[in-house]
């Protein structure tokens, strides 16, 4: 629901209203043209009060008052983050000005965004303000420990936050530090069930003789047609008790490209021209919306009233010979009603309590980004108040999925974890969905000329999808089917498949083809150029325990059975492969614990290692001594800001200075990029089209160099991600 805000600034002294379109420190402002992306449609109230002789903090309220207009209206991010650095950026100026000027002047500063139907508020220094609802006044703040710091003392602010979820109607007075004896019970004429032309009225009665400066706001979803454009009160005589103060009915000029000027100074509310018309039928207009509910009432009353009579109509309606009616009609409506009735209060009461709660969680949200906005020197809390950010975004999005300003907050508190993280965000797109059924946990690049190979475990197959050669479009429809379990390939028939790799052709391979090892112990391999299969059984299978993945360097063929704790190793040997009886595992050292070993790799030049670990470890061994030449400790010192939870796959990639090890662990949302010597060369994360993260879901990826082209497999769809 998008709320407008209906302003009226008040200026009295010694009880006397004031008539005058200046007052020092008060704002309230619409966003300027050209202003940052998220604050186009934002509201801005201010009440700024400062020290000092009237005459100069009357200046130099106006003046900070304006700067903080131009810092908040020009800053991205969310409300929160843009309201906090305009602030903080007026507090600066105020403490250069008192240097300069050995000065002492201090203020007290309330701002208040209108975001929506969502009212984000900053208070610093002895700030006051009233927020009226339907159901009472708040104030705000709503209770202070200690004298906080006021604007111009410190670097270090007291900054209070408070979030809102309005209702048309709510009423807002921003009122000066002097006035903090007014109460519920006071302001309650003035507030609450109240409109801005009455309370402006109910005002001047509060006030009695003291002077205060006020600015008076209702929300209201429309502007009415008949709304004066300058609610400023007449003066009053000097009485002991002021007449109530009226609301002047006179139009502000209107300009000929926007909307009608409020007071001086003011842009308008409205972009559109809208004409001002006398006071008279304002209150017909402001009450439309409870006309509209007493007409809906009235029908719905009307309508069961005729019913009613038409179930027991009057003896002057009855026909002597007409039948008796039946009651089952009537037994029906009785029992109906009250359950249609009983659904519309619970609806409303768990629609009211889902609103309460998103508003609390809006609330901790709101603190956990000042909280480690604030703690710059302390990496640990800032990390841990943005994982709270986080978490409470997601609990917010079971409420209300889609709400911009939590979304907003969520990208901020990421954007800052990533930057502490060290983290390159990626932009993902769907690359191929293969329906709710499926569960896809492997895939393959095809090399050189585009195209990917997937394996679905819930239907046993592997599919194909043609793309470009940068992976940047996809060529074909549909996937093709070009291996099954159950598929005879001469002698042999296809079991539940594995794992798969992509081997291209060289000294020990004539063609370049897909690989697939299932679990009865064949290699089948399907070569794209003639479209066909061929299966080769593997020796010794026998003895494998539970084999989990496969690679290949110069030709042979390895397989990390995890049952065992052996590295298989397969020489090829014509169409087939044979296993060395004198070198049937890579021997590596003591302490290689491949039991926990979930992926590993060879690098295409030298054969060195890669194993990784489901508890996050990962070594980097040579292979020709078995000695580890790096692991995760290594990388802990060489740029690892985090470490890895729960790796599931690892990849090289690249030859020569190139080469790189990819790691991808969806336990952290990561895909950490790694040279051969155990520096971390760059840490990715990837948010989906719902902007959930994409890698904490991931089951397996494949890299494209030049371009740098990502591709990933979730249960269910693929992903491209690009820089």
């Amino acid at each position: 629901m998008e709320l407008i805000g209906i302003t009226a600034r008040l200026y009295f002294v010694d009880g006397v209203a004031q008539d005058t379109d200046v007052i020092p420190g008060l704002l309230a402002q619409t966003a300027p043209p050209k202003s940052a992306r998220g604050r186009e449609h934002d509201y801005l109230f201010a009440h700024l009060s400062l020290s000092g002789p009237p005459d100069e903090a009357a200046e130099l309220a106006d003046s900070f008052v304006a700067t903080l207009t131009q810092e908040f209206f020009h800053s991205t991010g969310t409300v929160t983050a843009a309201l906090r650095r305009a602030v903080l950026d007026m507090n600066e100026r105020l403490l250069y000005y008192n240097v300069q000027n050995r000065r002492a002047v201090e203020g007290a500063l309330t701002a208040a965004v209108l975001h929506g139907d969502e009212l984000f508020t900053l208070q610093t220094g002895e700030a006051l303000a009233y927020l009226g609802h339907n159901f009472g006044v708040e104030r705000l703040p709503t209770q202070t420990t200690g004298a906080p710091t006021p604007l111009g003392r410190s670097a270090g602010l007291d900054i209070r936050f408070a979030y809102h979820r309005l209702q048309i109607g709510d009423m807002l007075l921003l009122a000066d530090p002097r006035l903090a004896s007014l109460n519920g019970s006071t302001l309650s004429p003035v507030l609450v069930d109240s409109e801005i032309e009455s309370g402006v009225d109910a005002l001047a009665e509060v006030i009695d003789q003291d002077t205060a400066r006020l600015l008076l706001v209702e929300f209201a979803d429309e502007i009415p047609a008949s709304l004066p454009v300058k609610l400023v009160p007449k003066p009053a005589k000097p009485a002991t008790r002021p007449a109530p103060v009226p609301v002047s009915k006179e139009p502000a000029p209107a300009p000929p490209t926007a909307g009608p000027q409020r007071e001086s100074g003011l842009p308008p509310l409205r972009t559109t021209a809208a004409p001002a018309i006398t006071t008279a039928t304002v209150e017909t207009k402001a009450r439309q919306a409870a006309a509209s509910s007493a007409r809906g009432m009235s029908s719905a009353t009307g309508w069961l009233s005729g019913m009613l009579g038409q179930l027991n109509p009057t003896s002057d309606d009855k026909d002597d010979e007409e039948t008796s009616i039946s009651w089952a009609l009537p037994a029906a409506i009785a029992l109906l009603i009250p359950l249609i009735v009983s659904g519309i209060v619970l609806s409303v009461y768990l629609q009211r309590g889902n609103v309460e709660e998103l508003g609390q969680i809006k609330q901790d949200m709101v603190e956990h980004m000042v909280v480690a906005e604030g703690a710059a020197d302390s990496p640990e809390q800032s990390r841990a108040s943005y994982e709270a950010v986080l978490a409470l975004a997601a609990a917010a999005d079971e409420l209300r999925p889609g709400d911009g300003e939590i979304a907003r907050m969520r990208f901020e508190a990421r954007e800052n974890l990533d930057r502490m993280d060290g983290v390159t965000r990626l932009t993902a797109t769907a690359f191929g969905e293969y329906g709710k059924e499926a569960t896809l946990t492997n895939l393959a690049l095809r090399d050189a000329e585009g195209g990917f190979y997937v394996l679905d475990e819930t239907g046993n197959e592997v599919l194909f999808r043609e793309t470009d050669e940068n992976y940047d479009t996809i060529n074909s429809d549909d996937p093709q089917i070009v291996a099954y379990n159950g598929q005879a390939v001469g002698t042999e028939i296809m079991g539940p498949v594995l794992d798969m790799i992509w081997r291209s052709d060289g000294s020990a391979e004539t063609r370049s083809g897909l690989t697939m090892l299932d679990r009865t112990g064949v290699l089948f391999t399907y070569y794209p150029n003639l479209g066909d299969i061929r299966a080769v059984p593997l020796g010794f299978s026998s003895n494998w325990l539970n084999p989990v993945a496969i690679s290949t360097y110069g030709g042979r063929i390895y397989i990390l059975d995890n049952g065992a704790g052996q590295i298989w190793k397969y020489y090829p040997q014509g169409e087939g492969f044979i296993q060395d009886e004198t070198d049937i595992a890579i021997s590596l050292d003591e302490g290689a614990d491949l039991q926990q070993a979930v992926d590993f790799d060879l690098y295409s030049e030298d054969g060195s290692l890669a194993v990784l670990y489901s508890d996050g470890r990962i070594r980097y061994y040579d292979t020709r001594s078995g000695r580890i030449q790096w692991d995760e400790n290594t990388l802990l010192q060489n740029g690892l800001t985090t470490p890895f939870v729960s790796p599931t796959a690892v990849e090289l990639v690249g030859r020569g200075l190139n080469a790189s090890i990819f790691v991808l662990d969806p336990g952290t949302s990561r895909l950490v990029q790694i040279s051969r010597g155990g520096t971390v060369l760059a840490q990715y994360r990837a948010l989906d089209d719902q902007g959930n993260e994409l890698l904490s879901q991931a089951t397996d990826f494949g890299v494209a160099e030049s371009p740098f082209r990502l591709l990933l497999t979730t249960s269910t769809q693929v992903f491209r991600a690009s820089r």
